[in-house]
C-alpha cells in the first residue's frame, strides 16, 4: 500500500503520512492512496513534509482533497516541515489559511493533543 516515497505512522492520537519525495504527478497515486487511507483511519492527519523538496498542482489537490475529506469527519489535515518552496506555492495558491502549519512533526503533534485531548 505505501512505497518508500510515502509511508504512513499510526498513531493513537494522529496518523502520520511522512512524504519523501516531490508532491507531483509521479507520486500521486501512492500518496493519494495513503492521504485516503489516514484520513479514514483517524481524523487528524499530519503530513510530515520535511522531506518534500516541490508540491505542483497535483500534489496540492491532494492535499485539499484530503482537507476536505478530514473536515467531513470533523478532522483535520495538518502539515508538518514545509520548505520555504513549499509555503510559497500554499499561500500563492490562497490554502495556506486551510492548514495548521508547525516546523515539524512534534509541533504538530503536541498542538494536535493539547487541541483535541482524548
Amino acid at each position: 500500500m505505501t512505497a518508500p516515497e510515502v509511508e504512513l505512522d499510526v498513531r493513537l492520537d494522529a496518523v502520520v503520512v511522512h512524504v519523501r519525495a516531490g508532491m507531483d504527478a509521479t507520486v500521486a497515486p501512492t500518496l493519494r492512496e495513503s492521504l485516503t487511507d489516514a484520513v479514514d483511519r483517524h481524523p487528524h492527519v499530519v503530513v510530515d513534509l520535511t522531506e518534500v523538496p516541490t508540491l505542483d498542482d497535483v500534489g496540492l489537490g491532494l492535499l485539499v482533497r484530503a482537507h476536505r475529506r478530514a473536515r467531513r469527519r470533523d478532522g483535520l489535515v495538518v502539515l508538518a516541515g514545509p520548505s520555504r518552496f513549499v509555503i510559497t506555492v500554499l499561500h500563492t495558491m490562497h490554502v495556506d489559511g486551510l492548514f495548521p502549519i508547525f516546523d515539524d512533526c512534534p509541533a504538530a503533534l503536541d498542538w494536535l493533543r493539547a487541541e483535541f485531548p482524548r
